[in-house]
């Protein structure tokens, strides 16, 4: 009998145990990139160093886009996720393409993980200018889904110029809308010889669409660089003239987002403390990651504040004598 009221007692302590561990442990979903782009590969790596450092917790992975990033941290999909600063900033006070809406569950942890560049990349070839790709018949472009910063700066394009995907298609144009992986492929079959996307450098997409067919970076002309970056806040700048040797001689001028990473103010502060401590104590790993992250100095990265910071991350950031 003895030995049998100590094997339920051991079993009941086990089930305790377990019961406890299993309460200790928490999943996070991370909204990153498509497939393919920086982001994706930034989270994931961002994810890994996380649970490493933080037994207990789980981060899960899945693709996004910069626009509709911030609207699944507000429907509560997601509790962390990559964002940009312009986008980030619109969601929070519901104007630009989120107006009327205001996502008051969008916070930020930090910000430049990474710039993001705008690239217009035409292919070997092909003969059009910046503002021609607009207004020219039966022209083959390349850009990502609905959804993600790439496709909304298009759009921003396209407006600029007074026409839209209606006027486009109407005159014969070929629009070609997929993940980055996707597009590479594109550009190397030859089904688009244009590209618009969104992307920390070096990109990856752009370095495979150089191993299978050549092209150039267009410069974005002053007289549309000007009035967008006014109107919708993107920074001005330049690829500088050795990121991608297949595609430039020099320095070529752009636009450019900061990344933001986003978090719930439904996260606890305990997790934004943690999510914070690791990344800024691992700053000097992030470059290995994805190159385009040695942006990142926790020193700066309240700074600026295109949303508020989480109350737990501010926890941590006061601790290190940081302000914004």
């Amino acid at each position: 009998m003895m030995k049998r009221r100590l094997t339920v007692l051991a079993a009941a302590l086990g089930l305790t145990a377990g019961i406890a561990v299993s309460a200790s442990a928490q999943t996070i979903e991370f909204v990153a990139g498509q497939l393919g782009g920086g982001w994706y590969t930034m989270a994931t790596g961002m994810a890994k160093l996380l649970q490493d450092k933080n037994p207990g917790l789980q981060v899960r992975v899945v693709p996004g886009g910069g626009t509709a990033n911030p609207t699944k941290i507000q429907q509560g999909q997601s509790q962390l996720g990559m964002g940009l600063d312009i986008f980030a900033k619109a969601a929070r006070e519901g104007t630009v393409i989120y107006q009327g809406t205001p996502h008051t569950k969008v916070m930020m942890i930090g910000q430049s993980f990474s710039d993001n560049y705008l690239h217009v990349m035409r292919a070997e070839g092909a003969t059009l200018g910046f503002e021609e790709i607009f207004k020219t018949k039966n022209v083959k472009i390349g850009v990502t889904k609905a959804g993600s910063s790439d496709e909304m700066s298009f759009r921003f394009a396209m407006e600029h110029y007074g026409t839209s995907y209606d006027k486009m298609r109407a005159n014969g144009v070929r629009i070609v809308q997929g993940d980055y992986n996707e597009l590479a492929s594109a550009w190397k079959d030859k089904h688009v010889d244009y590209m618009f996307i969104v992307l920390g450098i070096p990109g990856a997409a752009v370095q495979d669409m150089g191993q299978g067919r050549k092209g150039e970076l267009l410069a974005w002309p002053e007289s549309i660089a000007a009035p967008v970056a006014q109107k919708y806040g993107y920074s001005r700048g330049a690829f500088p003239a050795s990121t991608y040797p297949a595609f430039q001689k020099g320095p070529v001028p752009t636009l450019i987002m900061a990344t933001t990473l986003m978090v719930s103010s439904d996260l606890g502060d305990e997790v934004a403390y943690k999510v914070t401590k690791t990344l800024c104590e691992g700053e000097a790993d992030l470059p290995k990651i994805h190159a385009s992250m040695a942006d990142f100095k926790c020193a700066s990265a309240i700074k600026t504040t295109p949303v508020p910071v989480h109350p737990g991350a501010l926890r941590y950031y006061k601790e290190r004598g940081i302000s914004s």
